[in-house]
């Protein structure tokens, strides 16, 4: 029986002369016997493609005898020979060296073959394709069995009984193109190995986890490799589970509780490809038959592959790829291209494969058919479809036998793209761009078709992609542009995420959440100005989230939330450490409530919200939580119109003072309640007065609340029953707003400014309190009664304690020994807690402190003399300090504006960080906001401000408080 025709028994295409020199030499390379044999037609074509494609010359310059069998046997023949050749090599080679020259010929003489059997078209793609695809089976196949030899003339493995077979356990899926048989002239070949440690236990004494590692590590390296040879394929481990932290090698028990556990979305569909292509058959398919449920979910929700259509989607707007053209389009990942058809088949595929085992096809053009035929894809044409697949994969293949480099983008250079075009068989440059355009147009408006209601994984900026095993060159484009020093970084993080590495994201739910919100969240870092820094403060604020689906639903829903929190966390680690232990808060953010201007007429009542939300029925213990929820609501609400400077420093005083106030009486009514229910009703009747900064109304984000109980026992009551009862009163007051409950704390309380400190009793009569101010109380006790405000109280009650702080303050003293007490008094404050440094706004001199020992110091004055009313506001009391005339008018105002400067920046620094912050180390962002709050350029300005104002506020202490001479009376 004759032999099949050979390559040149065919009619062979007539291409375009691009480089006849080039093409010549290649032919001259040939033995005299061959160029004798081949006529004109055969010459002329090898010359045409030699001449085009620089690689294929060199390829047949170094195996000229690939060209001299063609000539007298068949492609088929050949390709057999030639895999012998390479399942030989493992079988028999001597070493590894000998076996890697003998893998590399072979590739060599294989990819001239697939090469001019393509070109001249007696091979189609497709079958090119699954050529190649044996080829490489058969040399990773090849390669185990020599590591398994080698390792066993070591005596680390038993010698391998069955060639197919070499390391029972052991097996290797491909995935990719190689999975579904289609590979590419230039691609890498998707490798998992994956082991029995049981079954591989019985080849080896040595650890079986070692044993396969050292297997695979030896098969990579056989493949990849590069000697003199060139190298077989490039191989890409990192689609096995979790490739950033297992080795090479996974076991099949660990593989499979991390697909049922963490599995993405974008792992089953490339698990729609897998099948073994080297080791143990056997293992390979229960793995694979066990696997099934996790690729092919038969309840599969639609939603669980809006990522996928995401991905999908993406590849449509990224920079000069979202553009149809031919000059230097990408053919797989642009508009139009490769990656758009296998879409079209892997969404449904995924979708409905679960219920329908006839669309499990491992390659696209073989799930087209099926897909239409059951109605799962509606408007395609399968057929036509496919040859677009096969035009697109064929040029592919063409640009990429230029010079063997694995790119699928058409040159943009026109004479490049004109070798392509040769190689095609199209000597018009336009008449192929034509094309080209037709067949991207066409395919897109089907992709279009069926994902044109889907989200897009893209930034503004363009494409952004977490999920896989490697950025793309896109991703990490975008994110360059978008601020981020280190954009490889920056996609591991998200990568991570991705794949569950957070707490937040350990449910399915929750990553696929993350996967469409991931760009919202970029776009919103970028805006901050400072991204890495926003990103780090940010990814604490999401590692530290104990549960995801939530905050992502709410952020993925609403899509200012994301840069309002970014915003708010980009700025403030002390927010978004409370967002992370309390993800709720961002409900809150949604109430149009939150954005309203602190102190606006139509701004809600904090008594009304707590009477509404503290039920009389709830609990003691349930309404100390639910305060504690309001209160870190409506603090997150202040900071944030602190943050975005919404709010001005009285206005966040007077909001925070607020907030506290209606805490206060909603425990007091608790307490009492608990009182009442122990003890009966009141034995008369009680109030709580503020005092210092609550007083003043001038709280920060973690002020403490100064506190003192007055309280006027019943005319016929026993008098030690109100003592006894107001005591425990106050101190189930006191625990109500500062013991921890599940919900955290609610304030620090002091109550040493009540008469006679801590020596004095914690709830004090009205009597003693009026007698007390009136008769023993020192010089600074009286300053700070003049920033005393009462909270919460009976009617009378109130009265009776406004007039006894009014006639304690109207007691005539001397003033100049008012001055010294203070100064006296001050000095000591120093030495017990000095600054910290120039940015301790509150106690270095020149400070807010020393603002309020002058307002309070010449307010005392005054009040003695009667020519002013007592204001608890620190800068009220100044400025009625100059109507009275201890104060020019000026001094005044200025020393209004450097405290209110001070207090904003106390506002901003305490709710963004805390205190013992220094703004020396401040981020760049914060920096700014903090020097525009003084209308200055930067921090070295703002300090030299600070510096001009603490001098003025030290003369001015020095001119009207630290008198000189005088003893000190308390």
């Amino acid at each position: 029986m004759p032999d099949p025709a050979t390559l040149f028994d065919h009619p062979l295409p007539v291409l375009p002369d691009i480089d006849p020199d080039c093409g010549e030499r290649a032919l001259q390379a040939l033995d005299a016997e061959t160029l004798a044999r081949l006529d004109d037609a055969s010459r002329a074509f090898l010359r045409s493609v030699f001449g085009a494609a620089p690689y294929l010359a060199r390829l047949a310059q170094r195996c000229p005898d690939v060209v001299t069998e063609l000539a007298s046997t068949s492609p088929e023949k050949l390709a057999d020979r030639l895999l012998d050749d390479v399942l030989r090599a493992g079988r028999d080679a001597a070493d590894g060296g000998e076996l890697d020259d003998r893998l590399r010929d072979a590739k060599a003489k294989f990819h001239l073959l697939c090469a001019l059997c393509e070109v001249t078209g007696l091979w189609t793609t497709s079958a090119m394709t699954r050529a190649l695809s044996g080829f490489a089976d058969a040399a990773v196949q090849s390669a185990l069995l020599g590591a398994a030899r080698f390792m066993a003339e070591r005596g680390r493995l038993a010698e391998p009984a069955d060639p197919e077979n070499p390391v029972p356990g052991l097996f290797l899926l491909a995935l990719g193109k190689l999975g579904a048989e289609e590979l590419n002239f230039s691609s890498d070949i998707d490798l998992v190995a994956f082991y029995d440690p049981e079954i591989l236990a019985r080849q080896t004494e040595k650890d079986p986890r070692q044993v396969a590692v050292k297997l695979v590590q030896a098969v990579t390296r056989t493949l990849q490799e590069a000697n003199a040879g060139g190298y077989v394929f490039r191989v890409d481990l990192r689609l096995r589970p979790d490739p950033s932290s297992t080795p090479v090698a996974v076991s099949v028990e660990s593989a499979m509780r991390y697909y049922e556990a963490m599995g993405q979305n974008w792992e089953r569909a490339a698990y729609i490809k897998a099948r073994r292509c080297a080791g143990d058959s056997r293992a390979s398919a229960a793995f694979l038959r066990d696997l099934g449920p996790f690729i092919w979910r038969r309840t599969l929700d639609f939603a669980a592959v809006d990522d996928i259509r995401s991905l999908a989607r993406q590849i449509q707007r990224v920079g000069d790829r979202a553009r149809i053209r031919a000059a230097g389009h990408d053919l797989k990942l642009g508009r139009g291209g490769i990656r758009e058809i296998e879409f079209i088949a892997q969404i449904p595929q995924l979708v409905f494969g679960g219920r329908d085992r006839d669309l499990r096809a491992r390659s696209p053009v073989e799930a087209l058919p099926a897909l239409c035929a059951s109605g799962k894809l509606e408007g395609v044409d399968p057929q036509s479809l496919s040859n677009d697949y096969a035009f697109l994969r064929g040029i592919e293949h063409r640009i990429q036998m230029l010079e063997d480099e694995p790119t699928q983008t058409l040159p943009a250079d026109d004479g490049q793209r004109a070798r392509v075009a040769a190689l095609w068989g199209e000597s018009s440059l336009d008449t192929f761009d034509d094309r080209i355009r037709s067949v991207l147009t066409r395919v897109h408006t089907i992709f279009s078709d069926q994902f044109d209601e889907s989200d897009t994984l893209a930034s503004s900026a363009g494409s952004l992609v977490f999920t896989g095993v490697d950025p793309t060159p896109d991703t990490l484009a975008t994110l360059k542009r978008l601020g981020f020093s280190d954009p490889q970084a920056v996609w591991s993080r998200f990568n991570g995420w991705a794949g569950g590495k957070a707490r937040a994201v350990r449910t399915a739910r929750a990553r696929e959440l993350l996967t469409k919100l991931a760009p919202r969240l970029i776009d919103a870092l970028a805006e901050t100005g400072e991204p890495d820094a926003a990103l780090v403060r940010f990814a604490a604020f999401f590692e530290n989230l104990p549960m995801g689906v939530q905050p992502l639903s709410l952020l993925k829903n609403e899509p200012g939330l994301a840069t309002s929190l970014v915003g708010i966390i980009g700025l403030a680690p002390a927010m978004a450490r409370t967002l992370a232990q309390r993800p709720a808060i961002l409900d809150a953010m949604l109430d149009p409530e939150f954005v309203r201007p602190l102190g606006e007429g139509a701004e809600r009542s904090m008594d009304a919200l707590m009477k509404a939300r503290l039920p009389a029925s709830m609990s003691f213990e349930g309404r100390m939580n639910e305060v504690r929820r309001i209160s870190r609501e409506e603090r997150f609400r202040i900071g944030s119109q602190i943050l975005t400077g919404r709010a001005g420093p009285r206005a966040a005083g007077k909001a925070f003072a607020d907030l506290a106030d209606a805490c206060i009486r909603a425990m007091a009514r608790a307490a009492q309640d608990v009182m009442a229910a122990r003890f009966g009703d009141v034995p008369g009747s009680f109030a709580v007065i503020g005092m210092g900064k609550l007083g003043g109304r001038e709280l920060a984000a973690d002020s403490d609340l100064d506190l003192m109980l007055v309280y006027d026992g019943a005319a016929d009551s026993d008098a030690a029953v109100p003592d006894n009862y107001f005591a425990r009163l106050t101190q189930r007051l006191i625990s109500a707003l500062s013991v921890p409950t599940e919900e955290g704390g609610l304030y620090e309380v002091d109550m040493q400014l009540r008469p006679s400190g801590k020596s004095g009793p914690v709830a004090v009569h009205v009597s003693r309190f009026a007698d007390y101010y009136a008769q023993s109380a020192w010089t600074w006790e009286h300053m700070a009664l003049t920033r005393a405000r009462i909270v919460c109280g009976d009617e009378a009650l109130n009265g009776t304690i406004e007039a006894a702080i009014d006639a304690a303050l109207s007691i005539r003293r001397d003033p100049e020994q008012i001055r010294a007490d203070a100064g006296a008094m001050r000095n000591r404050m120093r030495a017990a807690r000095p600054a910290a440094g120039d940015w301790d706004l509150k106690h270095r001199a020149g400070g807010l402190v020393d603002i309020e020992f002058i307002a309070q110091t010449l307010q005392l004055i005054a009040l003695n003399d009667g020519v002013m009313t007592r204001q608890a506001s620190t800068f009220d009391a100044l400025l009625a300090l100059a109507d009275a005339g201890l104060l020019d008018d000026e001094e005044a105002a200025r020393m209004c504006d450097i405290g209110r400067l001070y207090l904003a920046l106390m506002q901003l620094i305490r709710t963004a960080h805390g205190s013992g912050f220094d703004p020396a180390s401040a981020a760049r962002g914060f920096a700014q906001r903090m020097a525009a709050i003084a209308g200055v350029d930067d921090l070295v300005a703002l300090q030299a401000l600070i510096g001009e104002h603490a001098s003025f506020v030290t003369d001015c202490f020095a001119r009207h408080v630290q008198i000189s001479g005088l003893a000190a009376t308390d």
